[in-house]
């Protein structure tokens, strides 16, 4: 009985463990129209990030977070984090201390360095959701 006991507990385990597994995700899965979703860039402002992301942060998430896009606006403050990527905070008008942050690309640090408070600028970046209710971007590239 103990045997029998122990091949059952062994087996719903192993079907536990496996039915768990999720299958990797492999382009042929996917509908055209999620890859072109998915590709497709789109404009906007760090002033209308940071509203939609203080109106309601999950809505946000759903057309900010992994999106690429071109974003403008006025820079409020350049500076480095922790790990030494440059990033800037532009002005958003919602708060002043939750302003939307871009991390710059490794390839892009020079040109990064050269930014100025109080200049406009365009970057093209990928939406990495909010971090303490405050919007993030990275992978940023300067465009002209």
């Amino acid at each position: 009985m103990k045997n029998s006991n122990q091949y059952l507990l062994a087996s719903l385990v192993a079907l536990t463990l496996i039915s768990c597994e999720k299958p990797p995700e492999n382009i042929e899965d996917k509908s055209s129209d999620q890859l072109s979703e998915r590709k497709s860039f789109f404009e906007t402002t760090a002033t209308e990030i940071a509203k939609e992301y203080a109106a309601n942060p999950a809505a946000a998430d759903n057309r900010f977070k992994d999106a690429t896009y071109n974003v403008t606006g006025v820079i409020v403050e350049t500076t480095r984090n922790l790990i030494k990527e440059p990033f800037v905070s532009l002005k958003g008008g919602v708060k002043a201390d939750k302003e939307p942050q871009f991390v710059f690309q490794q390839s892009e640090k020079d040109k990064a360095a050269t930014l100025k408070t109080g200049q406009e600028v365009k970057l093209q970046c990928i939406g990495q959701g909010d971090l303490s209710e405050i919007p993030m971007s990275g992978e940023c590239k300067i465009l002209d």
